[in-house]
């Protein structure tokens, strides 16, 4: 800080944070004086007016302990098509499936014409994020929001680009409540649709859709275990009719593992489909879909509505509370870690069992 023994003096400033410091020919420079976190901050800016003085004051309170007055040394972060195309690469070492991934990047398109030449380390969630947000469109809503904010996250906790006074959305923006597509319209597929679907594909398919059905497994977990999961014995002491032994998920949506006991027809499906190994979720769903076009129904007709392996979770709960399992029951054998969940998207369309009435 200026001597004031050669010289000159303090002069309060109208900006909170700053001071004004005039020396003996009269000229001024701002200086920074400012107490965060019990720490006391004196720095000298090198500003000679008040507008490049606020700046200053606005960098240093990003990041104090990094503050420059030279500037900041760091390269801005751009979305740019490089930037998508790393965060990409760590959303599939993550496990998300490649449609997640396809969705991921064209919402980052999208966010990109928005943001474009912004430093998304200075990105204002008032002047950037919440204009371009402003539209009745819930479920866009809902994921432009949560890829941001993944975004933004993996900046921040992996890739260390930014930190989190720099993150605009951090603790800042909720992921809205997506519409649950299960509460207006069913995602159930019969029973007997899927069977008649199992019956016409084959191998690979119909094992992945008969262990799918008999765990309500998600479609990225089936791949999962195709390409490493395992199998294990019931031990003697867990022994249940008609639980035949324990296929193994390496890893869960959720990142844990998950254990499900299944029937012999399902087992030795498993066991076929893991000798197999690592299959392709795009094929897999057009070999469903296939199937469905051309499968013959009882009555003699061909085809029924079409329906993927992303379906079979939803119906797996939904046939098991139909046939009066208990919601906590279904929620524990599904992963769920609420039977909340379980009612709030599979029980939906459910009957509860009859109670005794006047008829």
């Amino acid at each position: 800080m200026p001597n004031e023994t050669k010289g000159g003096h303090w002069e309060a400033c109208e900006v909170r944070g700053l001071r004004i410091w005039r020396d003996a020919d009269g000229r001024r420079s701002y200086h920074i004086r400012k107490s965060i976190g019990g720490k006391r901050y004196e720095l000298a800016t090198g500003a000679t007016n008040i507008q490049s003085a606020i700046e200053h004051l606005r960098r240093f309170e990003v990041d104090p302990e990094r503050y420059d007055p030279r500037g900041d040394a760091r390269e801005g972060v751009f979305l740019t098509e490089e930037l998508v195309t790393e965060y990409l690469a760590y959303s599939k070492g993550e496990g998300n499936s490649a449609p997640w991934r396809r969705k991921q990047k064209h919402i980052l398109a999208w966010w990109g014409d928005r943001l474009e030449r912004i430093d998304l380390r200075r990105a204002s969630l008032h002047d950037h994020i919440l204009p371009a947000l402003k539209r009745k469109d819930a479920t866009a809503r809902h994921h432009r929001v949560a890829v941001l904010k993944g975004l933004f996250t993996w900046l921040r906790t992996e890739a260390h680009r930014i930190t989190t006074a720099e993150d605009p959305v951090f603790g800042q923006l909720k992921v809205p409540q997506a519409k649950i597509a299960q509460l207006t319209r069913s995602k159930v597929v019969p029973r007997d649709h899927v069977l008649l679907v199992v019956e016409h594909l084959a191998a690979p398919w119909r094992d992945a859709l008969l262990l799918q059905a008999g765990t309500g497994w998600h479609t990225t977990e089936i791949q999962r275990f195709a390409a490493e999961g395992s199998i294990e014995p019931l031990p003697k002491h867990a022994a249940q009719e008609g639980v035949a032994g324990v296929v193994v998920c390496p890893m869960r949506k959720s990142g844990e593992p998950q254990r499900t006991r299944v029937s012999p027809d399902v087992l030795e499906a498993a066991k076929r489909l893991r000798k197999h190994g690592a299959i392709s979720r795009e094929w897999y769903d057009r070999a469903v879909k296939g199937a469905c076009a051309v499968v013959k129904r009882p009555d003699g007709e061909a085809g029924i509505p079409a329906f993927t392996p992303g379906h079979l979770r939803h119906s797996v709960a939904s046939w098991a509370i139909d046939a009066g399992a208990d919601p906590a029951q279904v929620a524990a054998f599904l992963g769920h870690r609420s039977p909340r969940t379980t009612r709030k998207f599979y029980a939906t369309h459910s009957a509860p069992t009859k109670v005794p009435t006047l008829a």
